[in-house]
């Protein structure tokens, strides 16, 4: 290759150089007002209340943040907005997809305003000053997510996802949307609990007997069931199924059943409910039957019974 040819293409480069930059330049000239460029930051794509136990008490609820940050020359003003994007409102099961859709607020807590998007649009009147971002300025806004779960439907994951958004005041234009996820993981839980005839002394449920004798049974008692899913009951007795005197001398033997499904007391095996998961509220009659009392010196008999549910 010759040195003139070398040259040339040399210069040929340069030329093609020069030109990119013109081109980049015209796209972004200096001086060039870019107005309101609004960025939003939810600090995470779901905003998800964890781990939540609805047989608890405590409520439905968390509260997560918002930074609206303007990367523009003008200031962002608008109106926090929040759209489903045109799906029915309401919190999804991903595990039972033919449950009840669950009802949730979303309420901007630093300025109180309600922005639950109970239709897939948002077509109602704003209230209050709007939000402004300066330029260069980050706002910092907190949200409080609440859930209804009274139509629960059993447990594991429950969301919607939904547009946030900055809309011009009086406007259909929005300078800025993100999408977030609401959600609630509610965790595998049950809870259980004793109706009917009997006493609480020291936290500790005690069934009266009355006089044993053979065939006795308990006055009615029910023990309640209620789960998230499917569980098992496990009936532990302290003597193996005797009613045994203070002493330690003496003993009667007994029967327990729990909805007419007979309980062993001396190799405990697990009581189970139908598998699977859905919201479970079960009562199972607990009878107690006495057994053979012949020969056994009078006095007072008992046992102790742990019960122990966890769902399956």
């Amino acid at each position: 290759m010759t040195a003139r040819r070398v040259a040339a293409i040399l210069a040929l480069c340069t030329a093609a150089g020069l030109g990119w930059s013109s081109i980049a330049a015209a796209q972004s000239p200096a001086g060039v007002p870019v107005g309101c460029r609004l960025l939003i930051e939810p600090g995470a794509s779901r905003w998800t209340i964890e781990s939540y136990d609805p047989f608890s008490g405590a409520p439905a609820y968390g509260q997560f943040q918002m930074t609206w940050i303007n990367q523009g020359d003008k200031a962002c003003i608008g109106d926090p907005t929040v759209t489903t994007r045109g799906e029915a409102y309401g919190l999804r099961s991903q595990t039972l997809p033919s449950s009840d859709l669950l009802r949730y607020g979303l309420v901007n807590e630093s300025t109180g305003a309600d922005l639950t998007p109970y239709t897939s649009s948002w077509n109602g009147q704003f209230n209050g000053p709007p939000l402004r971002v300066e330029p260069g300025q980050r706002v910092v806004q907190t949200f409080g997510l609440s859930v209804d779960v009274e139509d629960l439907g059993g447990d594991g994951l429950y969301q919607q996802t939904v547009a946030v958004g900055l809309r011009r005041r009086n406007s259909v234009i929005h300078e800025a949307e993100r999408d977030v996820t609401l959600a609630i993981n509610v965790r595998p839980s049950a809870v259980m609990g004793l109706t009917g005839t009997f006493q609480r002394q020291n936290g500790v449920a005690s069934i009266n007997l009355g006089e044993l004798t053979p065939g006795r049974t308990n006055d009615p008692v029910n023990l309640w069931v209620r789960g998230t899913r499917g569980y098992r009951v496990v009936v532990q007795s302290r003597n193996q199924g005797r009613l045994v005197q203070s002493s330690g001398d003496w003993a009667v033997p007994y029967a327990m059943s729990l909805g007419g499904v007979p309980i062993d007391l001396i190799n405990p095996a697990p009581f189970q409910s139908t598998p699977g998961p859905g919201l479970r509220n079960d009562t199972y009659p607990l009878v107690v039957t006495v057994g053979q009392t012949a020969g056994q010196r009078a006095g007072r008999y008992s046992d102790l019974l742990t019960l122990t549910l966890a769902p399956m």
